[in-house]
């Protein structure tokens, strides 16, 4: 396998166990103030993770769903910002940042 295609595996694997750790931990409250919590450490590390790209699309989808009149509300909220983020950091680690390089180390052979 190469480096490229295990790097996006490990990149899906750890979006997918953020939120199965998310949702392991919902289920077993009752306590409202503790699921905010949960949905707070979530977002928060998804957004972490996918800094900055993730916060701009979930603004942009959030703005989206707000004049649409969509809400999502408890674990739909946790599988929106997952997908989003999960899209945002795919994009900005995977595809922009290479991309960016190349065309940098291009740049600097041809100043050469």
């Amino acid at each position: 396998m190469k480096n490229h295609t295990l790097l996006v595996l490990a990149w899906l694997v750890l979006v997918g166990l953020v939120f199965i750790w998310t949702i392991t931990s919902y289920q077993g409250l009752t306590d409202v103030q503790s699921k905010n919590e949960v949905l707070l450490r979530h977002g928060l590390l998804m957004l972490l993770l996918t800094l900055p790209s993730g916060w701009l699309l979930t603004a942009l989808v959030s703005a989206v769903m707000s004049l649409i009149g969509l809400t999502a509300i408890g674990l739909s909220d946790a599988l929106l910002v997952t997908l989003v983020c999960g899209i945002a950091g795919y994009l900005q680690w995977f595809v922009l940042l290479p991309w960016l390089w190349r065309r940098w180390k291009a740049r600097a052979r041809g100043a050469l």
